[in-house]
């Protein structure tokens, strides 16, 4: 059955279209006086339990014209509270059924505000409702659904990963409302919406709203209604007659400074800005803060609770400027929106329709202001094909446009036609890699300030941490010679092969001796080991050097000036001299059997990497001997 668009419906109230007196006080609590079209046509179909096809433009009542008839007769899992009856009895009854009805809808904010309108409905009819939507945690979804629940509104995702966890039952579901399915495609979840419905009862009721029913739209999922009533109200390309619409060429590169001179010259408050991308969304949010309009971000990146909280300051006028991707476009019924203004065109023409039915909604009116720059007209010229209408120009006196600004001629009028799939495939990858080279270049003064960052880094490394600022230009450090990182004497230095195996890093440069020197035992101890009065004060130098000094008896004169045999008995390298107990770190990994300790090679007992901490080990073996604790240079220690 087909209902003509220009149906009279003037004289009809919500009284005549049969709903019950519970139901009609629930439309009173929300105000609502007089049904608009599509719910003067809607709500008799549904009432007659006919499955639906329904399209209309955004902001026309849609939400009502399903919720009001559907929970006029929708029985109840919560049985309704009776007077004395306590909860807990109602609560264990209902324990793990339902739901009765589902709504699914694309978005989160539009499931919120179903929710809403749900929830007004229910205070009179005594039903349960629940919301399901991504960004929050399962938690307490799960909990309520646990409970049991007579209305069930999810998006897609949501209410797939719970059926996955065993969290939601759709076996007793009557009703199925796909809400905004055109839109729900355009997002890619037809397979969500698919499994779905396998969950949901053959016997049921199925309601399909969108903007559209073109076949292109929404032909994949028409198969899920049976002999549907088919109720067209207006076609996608009319926009409300209560919106001025209004475009403004201007350069591409003065499109930010035009913006704020726009919001200061109309007045900032109450005013939606559209952009095409999220990482946009959150550039001129902040280029708007710093202009000191207040204004907050929404788009698919945001939280839950981020983008709940941006709407809910908006209507509380806590923000005077809400900026939005097309997420914000369809379905959200923000009231009192002075203007709207499209930064960037959108991809689509149909998202133009939606982007302006955010202003003028219930009668009221306003106005809609487009940016089109050279890159982007011919997308707007489609969108006046599509509505069969020109915009009328923005009175641009005293706003700065840029030189190449496209030209726009008043007395245009509309392409007869809209452009192929093909071309507008290709005018997206031409926008694309224009958006792409836009963002390169935006990038290129933040990767040279991070270059000059590691550049003054580098250069202060070479430093280290007693480098010497003064004098030096640019800040650049000096090494403790005194040379500059990169000068003629570090260029004519040879560069030193790197040994592997272990490696120490002295805190000096270390002098090392070829014999051993003449004299007393703490010359012999200075000349070896640096400050001699430092183990002297500590008390453990004298031990430490006597029992080296019986060592060397036995030992060649080679090995006397600072070398030392390998476990194998070959000849030993030569022992660094250090400054103190802690001047050199050893930086290695954990030895390898191979090489170390169970070979004959030099290393730590049994194969494993140590530093000075491992006190343990050193000793603990006969000196000499396989396996010895002591590396070449440690003097052995405490025993």
């Amino acid at each position: 059955m087909n209902r003509p668009a220009d149906l009279d419906k003037a004289a009809v109230t919500f009284a005549d279209l049969g709903l019950s007196e519970t139901v009609l006080s629930a439309v009173k609590d929300m105000g609502y006086e007089t049904p608009t079209p599509v719910q003067a046509a809607s709500i008799p179909e549904v009432l007659a339990g006919r499955d639906l096809l329904a399209a209309a433009q955004t902001g026309t009542g849609k939400t009502a014209a399903f919720l009001l008839p559907t929970m006029n007769d929708l029985g109840h899992v919560v049985p309704p509270a009776k007077k004395g009856e306590r909860g807990r009895r109602r609560a264990k009854a209902a324990r793990g059924r339902g739901p009765l009805m589902l709504v699914i809808t694309p978005t989160r904010e539009l499931a919120q505000q179903i929710d809403g309108v749900c929830s007004a409905i229910a205070r009179r009819t005594g039903h349960v409702a629940v919301t399901v939507v991504g960004g929050v945690s399962y938690g307490p979804q799960k909990q309520k659904l646990a409970a049991g629940c007579d209305v069930l509104v999810a998006t897609p995702g949501r209410l797939v990963d719970l059926i996955e966890q065993g969290a939601a039952n759709l076996d007793e579901v009557g009703v199925l409302v796909l809400d905004e399915a055109d839109r729900m495609l355009d997002m890619g979840f037809l397979p969500q919406v698919r499994r779905i419905v396998e969950r949901c009862r053959d016997e049921r009721q199925t309601l399909l709203f969108s903007a559209t029913l073109d076949e292109e739209a929404v032909g994949s999922i028409t198969d899920l209604v049976r002999d549907p009533a088919r109720v067209e109200i207006a076609p996608v390309t009319s926009t409300a007659d209560t919106v001025d619409q209004y475009v403004l060429p201007v350069s591409g590169d003065c499109k930010n400074g035009l913006l704020t001179q726009v919001l200061k010259r109309e007045g900032a408050e109450r005013a939606i800005v559209f952009v095409r991308t999220k990482r946009r969304a959150d550039t001129v949010a902040r280029r708007l803060e710093r202009s000191g309009i207040k204004c907050g971000a929404i788009h698919g990146d945001r939280s839950q609770a981020q983008r709940e909280r941006a709407l809910r300051d908006f209507r509380e006028g806590r923000v005077q400027v809400l900026v939005a991707t097309d997420v914000l476009a369809r379905g959200i019924d923000i009231s009192d929106v002075r203007y709207v203004i499209n930064f960037d065109v959108p991809e689509e023409p149909t998202d133009y329709i939606h982007r302006i039915g955010r202003t003028g909604r219930a009668g009221e009116l306003g106005f809609s202001i487009t940016f089109v720059t050279r890159d982007d007209a011919d997308e707007f010229f489609d969108i006046e094909a599509l509505m069969g209408k020109t915009a009328d120009l923005y009175d641009a006196e005293g706003l700065v446009l840029g030189a190449n600004a496209p030209k726009i001629d008043p007395d245009r009028v509309p392409a007869e036609h809209v452009p192929s799939k093909k071309e507008k495939k290709r005018r997206r990858q031409r926008a694309k890699k224009r958006e792409d080279k836009r963002e390169k270049a935006a990038r290129a003064p933040r990767q040279r300030d991070i270059e000059r960052r590691r550049d003054r880094e580098l250069l202060d490394s070479f430093g280290g941490a007693s480098g010497d600022r003064s004098g030096e230009e640019g800040g650049a450090r000096r090494r403790p010679g005194g040379e500059r990182p990169g000068s003629a004497e570090q260029a004519a230095r040879p560069s030193r092969r790197k040994r592997s195996g272990r490696t120490r890093v002295h805190a000096e440069e270390p002098v090392r001796e070829q014999a051993a020197p003449e004299g007393n035992r703490a010359e012999r101890r200075a000349a070896k080991f640096g400050d001699a009065s430092k183990y002297e004060r500590s008390g453990r130098g004298e031990g430490r050097s006597g029992d080296r000094s019986d060592r060397r008896s036995s030992r060649s004169r080679d090995e006397r000036a600072g070398g030392r045999p390998d476990r194998d008995g070959r000849g030993g390298s030569e022992r660094a001299p250090r400054g103190g107990r802690d001047a050199w770190r050893n930086y290695d990994e954990a030895g390898d059997g191979r090489r170390r300790g169970g070979n004959g090679g030099r290393g730590t007992r049994g194969g494993r990497g140590g530093g000075r901490d491992n006190r343990s080990s050193y000793g603990s073996a006969p000196r000499g001997g396989r396996g010895s604790g002591r590396r070449p240079g440690d003097g052995g220690g405490r025993r």
